[in-house]
């Protein structure tokens, strides 16, 4: 088989994921990676695929292929540490959200969200002064950012605790 034939399973897979169809993609990406395990795009779309079914070690699996296959993909970076936070497994999920931060333009959505999920990770932490420094970047790039606003609130509780 070629890589045509590893795209068009790649396209159905994706189809299944717009019908919220999401095991039935998880074939077609494995059918994909199959026929060229090099499929970057397939191996990230299928770890969001575990994602979306709470999955996260298998997704982290995934992402972490993409970036054994291309250390510079930020998108996995991102997910990659998503993953790692859903896992509870905080500072390893820190330390891929400074990695995704330091190399990833600060304008994407991605990046604020980025900057809010490592607070969540700081948070569970205790590094409450960290996790302000974050939250308080994420918010002055968007003031209608609900969840980092909340979990703001949350952390200068803490923070007041401490005193």
């Amino acid at each position: 088989m070629t890589t045509k034939e590893a795209e068009m399973f790649y396209k159905q897979a994706i189809s299944y994921m717009g019908q919220g169809e999401t095991k039935k993609a998880l074939e077609f990406f494995n059918k994909s990676l199959d026929i060229d395990n090099n499929y970057l795009i397939a191996w990230n779309d299928k770890g969001v695929a575990h994602l979306e079914l709470e999955e996260y070690q298998k997704a982290l699996n995934c992402f972490e292929q993409v970036n054994r296959l291309n250390p510079g993909d930020g998108l996995a970076w991102y997910n990659r540490g998503y993953a790692l936070l859903m896992l509870e497994k905080y500072p390893e999920s820190v330390k891929t959200f400074d990695f995704f931060l330091d190399n990833y333009t600060p304008k994407s959505d991605f990046y604020k969200y980025a900057l809010y999920l490592k607070a969540k990770g700081l948070y569970a932490l205790k590094k409450y002064e960290e996790a302000h420094e974050m939250l308080e970047i994420a918010v002055n790039k968007d003031k209608s950012f609900k969840e980092a606003r909340e979990l703001l609130i949350s952390v200068l509780r803490e923070m007041k605790k401490e005193e």
